[in-house]
């Protein structure tokens, strides 16, 4: 298949719904260029909740609306065992500490090892899309689909699951995106270090329904990439995070996160045209650094969340603590 689409890719942002009223900007260069650089805090208790051990936290999304004015922020973490997400209600204007509302638990596949790693992760109005990987024999990969409406029950979309196989690093899934468009939905799945995206693109049926299926579109490689328009640099980073969103007019962009080698915090914006060559479907227009404060990177979570018409930038500390602190741009 072959579907025109341009997309960007933001480093470390988490995105919802495509459409006018939710997860839908007028103009997403304009608005990534108004993204201030500045961060606020955020905290949350984790309260008596049981988690498996090891692991650190991967991915983050958030729902302004939700709960009845108070926000929820979704959390996934990886573990020794098992993968799993945190569910998180801050207060009304998040000015109040927030809590743990659910931990919920992702089942693997069945096989050994497990799939225990859930990766960078993106909501989509009720939807939530989660990459969950082998990170031991780093060979086999589950993109699964989570209807999280009811925050204390999700439910697993699994006609929709994406199951990936492939040789050692080449079909991990450790950051996925997600938007609706205007016939279809179109996911982005990143492998280890972000060194390919795959994209996969719906059926058109809405994904709630049992015949909704997502077929392999296309593949994009940082080593096969013609960067000659690049800007401000040729530079395609060891992403975590990959956010997928469209605008007013349609047109779909991808945002992505990376903690670079300075440590700089960098959100990056790249375009990318399915009309063209898999070698020139990304094309990088813009990079800017964001302070997290304290502890935050990107390298442990990265998302954004569309608040009214504005871009929020999210991320997170690398492990949960008695009381954990997020970082939210205005």
């Amino acid at each position: 298949m072959n579907y025109p689409v341009r997309l960007i890719l933001f480093v470390g942002l988490v995105l919802g719904e495509a459409g006018p009223a939710r997860g839908q900007v007028a103009d997403v260069e304009r608005d990534f260029a108004n993204i201030p650089a500045e961060s606020r805090s955020v905290r949350f208790r984790l309260g008596n909740f049981d988690l498996p051990v090891g692991g650190h936290l991967q991915g983050i999304q958030m729902r302004p609306d939700a709960n009845g004015g108070h926000p929820l922020v979704f959390l996934s973490h990886d573990s020794d065992t098992e993968a799993y997400l945190c569910i998180v209600q801050l207060s009304e204007r998040q000015t109040a500490i927030g809590h743990v509302l659910q931990v919920h638990r992702f089942p693997s596949d069945g096989q050994s090892p497990p799939l225990r790693h859930a990766g960078g992760i993106q909501l989509v109005g009720d939807i939530l899309a989660v990459g969950l990987e082998d990170n031991q024999l780093k060979t086999r990969s589950e993109i699964q689909f989570w209807d999280v409406s009811d925050p204390k029950q999700p439910k697993q979309l699994r006609h929709l699951t994406i199951v990936r196989r492939g040789a050692v690093k080449e079909k991990t899934a450790g950051a996925v995106g997600l938007v609706r468009r205007k016939n279809d939905h179109l996911v982005a799945v990143a492998n280890w270090d972000s060194r390919a995206l795959d994209f996969y693109v719906s059926n058109g049926k809405p994904l709630a329904n049992p015949t909704c299926r997502f077929v392999f579109d296309r593949r994009w490689r940082d080593d096969k990439a013609d960067k000659q328009d690049w800007q401000p640099d040729r530079r395609f980073g060891s992403h975590q995070a990959i956010q997928l969103v469209s605008d007013a007019a349609g047109a779909t962009f991808l945002f992505g996160f990376n903690t670079a080698s300075d440590g700089r915090d960098l959100a990056e914006l790249f375009a990318v045209d399915t009309n063209q060559e898999p070698d020139r479907l990304l094309r990088k227009l813009a990079s800017r650094p964001i302070n997290l404060g304290e502890s935050n990177h990107f390298r442990s979570t990265g998302g954004i969340a569309v608040d009214g018409n504005r871009f929020r930038i999210l991320s997170s500390e690398h492990h949960l603590h008695a009381t954990t602190r997020l970082s939210i741009t205005d």
